[in-house]
């Protein structure tokens, strides 16, 4: 029974937002995701252990990238690709291509977005 309603709710459409409020000014954080995310996992070494390129450059549309983080309480990874880099909007958008969040879902794509006033993320799956 839980299989089907499993496999039911990995069919649904949706998109969670997310607003956050952090200590750092906008664009400090905005450069460590788009420029420096291998730096994360020094900001916050509980969520993010590592962060790691494996093919293109920091920041680079197209670069692909790998994260070992906690969630839950167990490890897991995610390897994605960068799709979109904006600096003037500090908009930076993942697509993940791998890992434990694709046996969940079919696509996930993660957009952050910073501002001086909030810190925007929005995940669509």
């Amino acid at each position: 029974m839980a299989e089907s309603a499993w496999a039911e709710s990995s069919t649904l459409l949706g998109e969670l937002e997310v607003e956050v409020e952090i200590k750092a000014a906008a664009a400090k954080f905005y450069h460590m995701y788009a420029g420096r995310p291998h730096h994360v996992s020094k900001a916050t070494p509980r969520n993010v252990q590592a962060c790691d390129l494996h093919d293109g450059e920091w920041g680079t549309v197209g670069s692909i990238i790998s994260w070992n983080y906690m969630h839950d309480g167990k490890a897991k990874v995610a390897k994605e690709r960068i799709e979109v880099v904006e600096p003037e909007k500090k908009l930076i958008k993942f697509k993940v291509l791998e890992g434990d969040l694709m046996e969940e879902f079919k696509s996930f794509l993660i957009t952050i977005q910073v501002t001086d006033i909030f810190l925007e993320k929005k995940i669509k799956y």
